[in-house]
């Protein structure tokens, strides 16, 4: 098992944007583009130089797709709206829902979605020139962290704890995007 932190050279990883001040221009170079936050994670795959930036864009569409879900459940709706810009098919067509619900108090959210372990599972480029593509993640969740209740019931104990749910994360037309999401086992 081979564990990766960061970025593939071991660097510093930055703190996610959403939570530094906004940079002011210095009218410098804009040759370096500002460094993105990659989530740990775990692979047994041997990756090349090509399939770890495939991985690290993944993980960073699966991450943005993490934390929007979390703000949007949580009353921030307006995030809903950015859905699309990290997820599309199925994925996108399940957490629109759940955030419809949630904005027309059809349901509740409390809590946080909070990965305890991420594995890349496989990575596969669909073609040479690497505009299309695919990074599967698997990954560890404690669903008795959260609950998504319905209008009118009471909250339950989730029963399961900690699941694996397995997301398939696809490049389409140079952007990733979390496309299925599914649940791989009742255990981690």
């Amino acid at each position: 098992m081979v564990s990766v932190v960061g970025c593939a050279d071991n660097s510093p990883v930055a703190a996610p944007t959403s939570t530094l001040p906004a940079q002011q221009p210095d009218g410098g170079s804009t040759d370096n583009p500002p460094e993105v936050a990659i989530p740990d994670y775990e692979t047994d795959l041997d990756l090349d130089k090509e399939e770890k930036k495939a991985v690290e864009g993944a993980l960073v569409a699966f991450d943005d797709f993490i934390q929007a879900i979390n703000e949007a459940y949580s009353g921030k709706f307006e995030v809903a709206d950015e859905f699309p810009k990290f997820a599309s098919g199925d994925a996108l067509k399940s957490i629109q829902a759940e955030a419809k619900s949630v904005a027309s108090n059809e349901a509740t959210f409390k809590g946080q979605i909070e990965p305890l372990k991420v594995e890349v599972f496989e990575v596969t480029r669909v073609d040479e020139t690497a505009k299309s593509g695919s990074v599967l993640v698997n990954f560890c969740v404690d669903t008795s962290r959260w609950t998504m209740t319905p209008a009118g019931q009471t909250p339950t104990v989730n029963p399961d704890g900690k699941v694996t749910m397995q997301h398939t994360i696809q490049l389409d037309d140079e952007s990733w995007k979390v496309d299925q999401q599914t649940l791989w086992e009742r255990r981690c």
